[in-house]
């Protein structure tokens, strides 16, 4: 009996003991608190780093991560960032493949760094990659904010796209040319920005600018095949308006061409009148005569023929090769669109399909845009008297520039 009392004595000790421990490790006092432990790591989440992917790998794909100079294999989902490079053997493919959709075709023998891959805190984004040698396909959907952007640099210029699919080819030298498949790249060498738009090229060579887009079209069809130049449409009278950028007023002549587009007979009168003055312009294609006239004063000045603006339509349109990019009605009439470059001049024409007549041209330079509309446009045979001088008209040579 008394053992059992000194058994549970010790116990109930023991669990007094127990109890009274911890409190003695916390400070005792009777407040507890809750230990902190002192191996633990306390971690924020990173935000994502963007990267792009490799797909479709093909032949010999190899990849050099930033730091490195081993090359290891490729395979498909390998992921690049910034500072790593990509390049393909002779017998070589692959797709990179981007966070923001956009993707680049990497061709056989080319090599590509990996620049710059961010998205802004406002959610724009950028892809910069510099092409050193190579063939690459680029296809970058629209990017809706303004301050996203592609860009794909090379040892002599960068192309810069905001939405279209290009084609880029760099020489073992660093010659680059540009394709533009569809929309528009603007293409930088030496300080120099063209654009090239869709079914045209530029080249630029180290230490060069970028030559003047032409066509990669291998149909051959220039602009005079277009509005038939050399084959007659006929009579026509039509006005002609013309809108400047930075110009609050159009200007409108008032036009007739005869043997429309002879060039060998064709002949032009345009009149304007500013002023309270009208002017008379009129071209004789054939007899190669010029003359500036003003019907208020009963005199004419005879211009040399080569250094007359003519206001021509046909005017090197055999020196340009269009891009056919879509049709359009205007005015009720159907017509095909046609879009090229040329002399550093963008130019976009809409040319009414039934009578190889333009509607409406719109044309881009550094200075802006000038927007010209051909309104009123009246077939029919026009009198030989609207291209002819009146009898006993002062006729004055006028003075040559110099």
């Amino acid at each position: 009996m008394r053992k059992s009392r000194v058994v549970l004595a010790c116990m109930a000790l023991a669990l007094i003991l127990g109890l009274l421990i911890p409190l003695v490790g916390c400070g005792g006092g009777g407040t507890t608190t809750t230990p902190t432990p002192t191996n633990t790591t306390t971690t924020t989440p990173s935000a994502t780093v963007p990267s792009c992917t490799v797909s479709s790998p093909a032949g010999t794909v190899q990849v050099q991560k930033k730091g490195s100079t081993t090359w290891t294999n490729a395979a498909a989902g390998t992921k690049l960032q910034v500072g790593d490079s990509l390049k393909t053997g002779s017998n070589g493919s692959a797709v990179l493949l981007f966070f923001d959709g956009s993707s680049m075709e990497v061709k056989a023998s080319s090599q590509i760094l990996v620049n710059e891959l961010s998205i802004a805190s406002a959610g724009s984004t950028s892809v910069g990659l510099k092409e050193l040698v190579g063939s690459t396909v680029n296809r970058v959907g629209k990017l809706v904010d303004s301050a996203s952007k592609y860009e794909v640099d090379t040892p002599a210029a960068a192309a810069v796209v905001r939405g279209t699919v290009f084609d880029m080819l760099v020489q073992q030298n660093g010659d680059t040319t540009v394709k533009a498949e569809q929309d528009s790249v603007s293409f930088t060498a030496s300080g120099v920005t063209v654009t090239v738009n869709q079914g045209f090229q530029s080249t630029a060579s180290v230490g060069g600018t970028p030559s003047t887009p032409t066509s990669t079209s291998t149909s051959g069809e220039t602009l005079g095949d277009v509005l038939g130049t050399g084959r007659s449409i006929g009579d026509v009278k039509f006005d002609q308006v013309m809108t400047t950028s930075g110009q609050t007023q159009s200007t409108t002549l008032h036009m007739y061409v005869k043997d429309a587009w002879l060039s060998d007979k064709m002949k032009f009168r345009y009149e304007i009148a500013e002023g309270g003055t009208t002017m008379v312009m009129l071209y004789d294609f054939g007899a190669r005569t010029a003359y500036e006239y003003f019907p208020d004063q009963n005199m004419a000045y005879r211009i040399d023929f080569g250094q007359a603006e003519q206001n021509n339509p046909t005017e090197n349109a055999n020196q340009i090769v269009p891009v056919k990019v879509g049709t359009e009605t205007i005015d009720g009439k159907l017509c095909d669109v046609y879009q090229w470059t040329y002399q550093g001049s963008t130019a976009k024409e809409w040319v009414w399909r039934e009578k190889s007549f333009p509607v409406r041209m719109e044309s881009t330079t550094s200075s802006g845009t000038t927007i010209i509309e051909y309104k009123n446009i009246v077939f029919g045979t026009l009198s030989d008297s609207l291209f002819q001088l009146p009898a006993g008209v002062q006729i004055l040579q006028l003075p040559q520039s110099t």
